[in-house]
């Protein structure tokens, strides 16, 4: 996720809850650039953080006040609207949305997630490199030991 921010100026982040079904629902991976105050227009779909919590919000845009510069935005499936929010907390808008990727990404955000793939990359890089070497070996590798071995025998001690 760092390097898709530092590169491409995007973030990725899941949808967990289902304040905005049944356009994006839950688990959906959202694709979230940066967007000017004027580039945001009413309908937008937006990512902001919420409070002091730092909770992470994905909301529509229902209202927006020019000389406060601030959003108010309401989930689709919830029936009222969220306070306005501030410019300065919207972390972008919603460009692009895949349902079901975001339980990978979900998933994978937790240590023992990780641990699990490290440690299967690892084996399966272990168990074909012994299944290469062991069943597949260059042409002319096995010769050169079994040369040497003859050599060895066929010498006769002093």
């Amino acid at each position: 996720t760092l390097v898709m921010k530092l590169i491409f100026h995007v973030e990725l982040k899941a949808v967990l809850t289902g304040s905005m079904e049944p356009e994006l629902p839950v688990g959906s991976l959202l694709v979230i650039v940066p967007a000017d105050y004027e580039d945001i227009q009413i309908g937008d779909d937006i990512t902001f953080v919420r409070d002091e919590t730092l909770t992470l919000v994905t909301h529509r845009v229902v209202e927006k006040d020019a000389e406060k510069q601030t959003l108010t935005t309401q989930g689709i499936a919830n029936n009222t609207r969220d306070a306005p929010t501030s410019y300065d907390n919207v972390v972008g808008k919603v460009r692009a949305s895949i349902p079901l990727i975001g339980y990978v990404g979900l998933w994978l955000s937790t240590p023992t997630s990780v641990i699990i793939v490290v440690t299967a990359i690892i084996s399966l890089i272990i168990v074909s490199l012994l299944i290469r070497y062991v069943f597949f070996p260059f042409p002319g590798e096995n010769d050169e030991a079994k040369e040497e071995e003859t050599q060895k025998e066929n010498k006769e001690p002093e």
